[in-house]
């Protein structure tokens, strides 16, 4: 392929298949991500990987499938983070605080920023509508997390709707502001934009 650092030794065919089909992506969204979706094309991913255009092609049909391929990918992740958080043995507060560093977490890498820094409209009606479909579980259930917490009286009465919409607003701007030469780190991120939330939900015992 004319790249040798994705060849895994011992690894099956299927194994190297994956492994190279997740490097165009990685490659794609960094360049999504860095000069636009519409300014990249397959031949800047190629020159990334050092392969050719036709070689790509083995793995992926078009720029779009890298896209949503970037997007499906990324959720996968987003999706481990979920579930963690629907560990009920932990405190509502717990579980909105595991919800909101891992999807800090994914935001903050390529995959996960192509979802905040790619408009929709580059996708096919069919795949957008997948997309937002697997958007809506995520804030579905931190709206879930945030009305349980009101009614078990942990939270301080709110729409939660509202709420959620503000919480996703600050986590989705974070790849516009800080995919810079000195970013500042995720984690410290996510606790600065935990106390706001916290701070503002917690109810007063």
């Amino acid at each position: 392929m004319g790249n040798n650092s994705w060849i895994k030794p011992g690894a099956s065919r299927d194994a190297q298949r994956e492994a190279k089909r997740q490097a165009v992506l990685q490659a794609g969204a960094c360049l999504f991500n860095d000069q636009g979706y519409e300014q990249t094309s397959l031949e800047d991913i190629a020159a990334v990987l050092n392969i050719t255009k036709r070689t790509i092609y083995y793995y992926v049909q078009s720029k779009e499938d890298i896209l949503f391929g970037c997007h499906l990918l990324g959720l996968e992740f987003l999706r481990e983070t979920m579930q963690q958080s629907q560990d009920e043995a932990l405190r509502v507060v717990d579980r909105i605080a595991l919800l909101i560093r891992g999807y800090c977490a994914w935001v903050s890498t390529d995959l996960g920023a192509t979802l905040a820094m790619v408009r929709e409209h580059s996708l096919s009606p069919e795949r957008r509508h997948a997309l937002r479909a697997s958007k809506a579980e995520v804030d579905f259930h931190l709206r879930g997390l945030i009305t349980q917490g009101v009614a078990e009286g942990s939270l301080r009465p709110c729409d939660a709707r509202l709420v959620a919409a503000a919480v996703f607003g600050a986590l989705n701007w974070i790849p516009h502001w800080n995919r810079v030469p000195d970013p500042v780190p995720q984690g410290e991120i996510a606790e600065q934009i935990l106390q706001l939330v916290l701070s503002g939900m917690t109810a007063q015992n």
